[in-house]
């Protein structure tokens, strides 16, 4: 089974400006996505899809192969992930010889979601013949167990009755959230998408990462926080 690996990364970011190619410890976010990828030993072909062309090419400076330019309307805020890397399987497939069987997404946003976690991501897939696989991380702040409803007069009740009975941390019961950085599809889940889902089928399983691994970069203060954890390992 043939695995793809697909890399969005759009030009245009409104909380950070540039994002992707944002410098960080001495490389472009962006690169630490393309060099997770390319240590994966499950994936046989690693491809950038941007449609703009100082990505491309700072992309293909890094190693990354880049056969082709996003089209604009796949570029926009509106456009979710999914018809993204459903545009990057096709264009491969009929344009690059490459009809990839597996279809991975890996975002520039996750930079420390190593080579390890897609490897076993992948192989789950594979040997589970599950429908999709992504990253989770667990919940140790906040925990759901511990959530709130309130109505109108300020009357707050447990979300969850049995939380009534206060439990140690280490009691809770385990809760998980997606990290959104990894997905793992098989290409008939990607290619039969009715655009009114996930997108994960119906067998659906994942792979749990540490929460410097489920760092997500969406904000300045995300930038802020992946700047120290980078110094420290500098």
């Amino acid at each position: 089974m043939k695995t793809l690996l697909v890399i969005p990364a759009r030009g245009g970011s409104k909380t950070i400006p540039r994002k992707n190619l944002h410098v960080v410890a001495g490389l472009p976010l962006i690169g630490y996505a393309i060099r997770n990828a390319l240590a994966a030993k499950s994936v046989d072909r690693v491809i950038v899809s941007t449609e703009d062309a100082e990505i491309a090419e700072a992309a293909r400076a890094l190693g990354a192969d880049v056969p082709f330019l996003r089209p604009m309307e796949l570029a926009t805020d509106e456009v979710s992930l999914i018809p993204v890397v459903q545009h990057a399987a096709r264009a491969m497939a009929e344009d690059h010889g490459f009809d990839a069987d597996i279809v991975a997404s890996l975002q520039p946003t996750a930079p420390l979601l190593g080579a390890d976690r897609i490897d076993a991501a992948v192989a789950l897939l594979r040997d589970s013949g599950c429908c999709s696989v992504t990253s989770i991380q667990r919940i140790e702040q906040n925990h759901p167990y511990q959530a709130l409803d309130m109505d109108a007069d300020g009357r707050i009740s447990r979300l969850f009755p049995e939380a009534e009975r206060y439990l140690q941390k280490q009691d809770r019961p385990p809760f998980y959230v997606g990290t959104g950085g990894l997905y793992v599809r098989r290409r008939d889940v990607l290619d039969g998408w009715s655009g009114k889902d996930f997108c994960l089928g119906a067998d659906r399983r994942a792979v749990v990462v540490t929460s410097d691994e489920g760092i997500n970069i969406d904000t300045p203060t995300d930038m802020m926080v992946f700047e120290a954890v980078m110094a420290k390992k500098v």
